[in-house]
């Protein structure tokens, strides 16, 4: 609300301590003159508002307050109107969710950088949560599903949302014997395991090659 980005079109609706004098009030969006301009008939316009109007009048500007067609050599910034403005005293934008912070118009950018009180998105690209500034650490340590996490097995880093697509692949997982021998081996382990070492292993007998098919365990 009191961004001070040039190029918005309008003045700074924000909220002043005190009530706004009206020789600091655009007469046509109604807000704090941002860049103002001083008309040759004494008025002052927002500099966007000014080029806004002659937009709408096919590049005539005419003031909105007494009607005088203003040529471009009729109106000059107003550096003074614009220092007292920024030097106005407001509250932050997020005094409603209770930042009890205030200062000059012109500080308000600064604060809005840190205030625990704005709105800001997760920093996981893929999470569209919003949430206030002073939350962002617990979502992204306890609550974003996409937030990096340890793999207990393998010990590698994945998303949480796959952590248990990881954990039903991941080769470090210990799995019992398919054999029920009774021994707990790594999944990346397990088929060597019944190859060589597993006792329930069904292998046939050593005289296969002369006609015996009785099969018995390792």
């Amino acid at each position: 609300m009191g961004s001070l980005d040039p190029k918005r079109c309008g003045g700074y609706s924000a909220h002043f301590l005190h009530k706004l004098l009206d020789e600091y009030e655009c007469p046509i969006c109604k807000m704090a003159l941002r860049e103002p301009v001083l008309t040759l008939c004494g008025h002052r316009l927002c500099f966007s508002c000014s080029e806004e109007m002659k937009k709408r009048n096919n590049g005539v500007l005419i003031c909105p307050l007494d009607k005088t067609i203003l040529s471009s050599e009729k109106i000059f910034p107003d550096k003074l109107a614009e220092r007292v403005i920024l030097q106005l005293k407001i509250k932050c934008d997020n005094f409603l969710k209770s930042c009890q912070w205030t200062g000059e118009l012109k500080t308000i950018n600064n604060h809005l950088t840190s205030c625990e009180y704005q709105e800001v998105k997760c920093l996981n690209e893929q999470c569209s949560t919003t949430l206030l500034r002073k939350e962002l650490s617990d979502h992204m340590e306890k609550d974003c599903i996409y937030r990096l996490v340890t793999c207990r097995y393998c010990k590698q880093k994945i998303t949480f949302c796959d952590n248990q697509i990881h954990e039903e692949k991941c080769e470090c997982v210990p799995l019992c014997c398919v054999n029920q021998c009774g021994t707990e081996i790594l999944r990346k382990e397990i088929s060597s395991h019944i190859t060589d070492s597993c006792a329930n292993t069904i292998i046939p007998c050593q005289y296969l090659n002369i006609g015996c098919n009785f099969k018995v365990r390792k």
